[in-house]
């Protein structure tokens, strides 16, 4: 497959002094308001170098991808290298309008990517937590049909889920579901999203009302739109295929292929560690400790220990 694939990533420095003065300022205008833990949780802004490692695999890994994006909120890594030509800083002001800014709801940021000038018609998008753990080629992300493969994860049961994640996305499940009439009733795996810039700019505009409230709040809100609602939408559309999980023998389950999600705990690491995975994504959360911090950058650089071009 010969054509360009851009990678996007959002990527948050919590540490920066100023921007830990916008945050607190604009929560402060939530007074009276109570937001939900895992909404204004500190490990949500939380960076221990990530994208560097995440850098370091696409090099290592994903050479091929043609151009890397950063939205950030004026915010630089003191270690990239912006004298890479493959590397450009987009700041959020640039693709949101000003009465959305501040931003601290990536559901909201995540509906002005297409915004990105010179963006790629096709592209991948990534957090910061989510590398390229093993060689990987475009046709994982697109396949011969020039469809995006959408990944998804466990089955969406009928029930009502509690959990901010989870109602954000049966919320945008149910919105494919019940205006188009196409049932994909899978959660989407947490790895690295294949997109069609043209069908994300159809969906923001068929489901322009929902998506609107999801720009307008500045942090994540249990109404949010999540951007599986984009997954959903491009196989509605037959522009993206449906890719969902296989049932493994024993030992293919210590081993897992395609897409990995592991929690940032020593034991889950030292297994992640071996995995064939492509793709993997070890999450930070709200019980993950300073010791399962420092363990995961010992992983990262055991596996990725080569400087990459990205850096200084």
């Amino acid at each position: 497959m010969n054509k360009k694939i851009d990678l996007v990533y959002l990527w948050v420095d919590g540490s920066d002094e100023k921007w830990a003065e916008k945050k607190a300022n604009a929560l402060a205008k939530y007074k009276g308001i109570a937001l939900n833990k895992d909404t204004v949780a500190s490990c949500r802004f939380l960076q221990n170098d990530e994208l560097k490692y995440s850098l370091r695999s696409v090099e290592k890994y994903a050479s091929w991808i043609n151009h890397i994006y950063i939205v950030t909120d004026n915010q630089v890594p003191k270690w990239l290298n912006l004298d890479n030509p493959k590397i450009t800083i987009v700041n959020q002001n640039e693709i949101m309008p000003s009465k959305f800014l501040p931003c601290f709801n990536s559901c909201a940021i995540e509906t002005h990517i297409i915004n990105i000038q010179n963006l790629s018609d096709d592209f991948l998008y990534a957090n910061d937590d989510m590398f390229f753990w093993n060689k990987v080629s475009p046709s994982f992300f697109f396949d011969e049909k020039n469809r995006a493969v959408c990944v998804m994860d466990k089955k969406i049961k009928n029930r009502e889920y509690k959990h901010q994640y989870g109602h954000t996305v049966v919320k945008a499940y149910k919105l494919v579901r019940d205006r188009l009439g196409v049932d994909v009733p899978y959660f989407p795996h947490h790895g690295i999203d294949a997109y069609k810039k043209l069908l994300l700019k159809q969906c923001n505009e068929f489901f322009y009302d929902e998506i609107e409230e999801t720009k307008q709040h500045k942090f994540r809100d249990f109404e949010d739109v999540q951007r599986a609602i984009y997954q959903y939408f491009m196989i509605a559309k037959q522009e993206g295929v449906l890719s969902v999980p296989k049932k493994k023998s024993f030992f293919e389950k210590l081993f897992k292929s395609d897409v990995e999600y592991v929690s940032c705990k020593i034991s889950s690491l030292k297994k992640a560690y071996k995995s064939k995975s492509e793709i993997m994504c070890i999450n930070d959360g709200r019980k993950t400790t300073d010791a399962d911090r420092r363990f995961m950058k010992e992983i990262l650089e055991k596996k990725f220990g080569e400087k990459s071009s990205f850096e200084l």
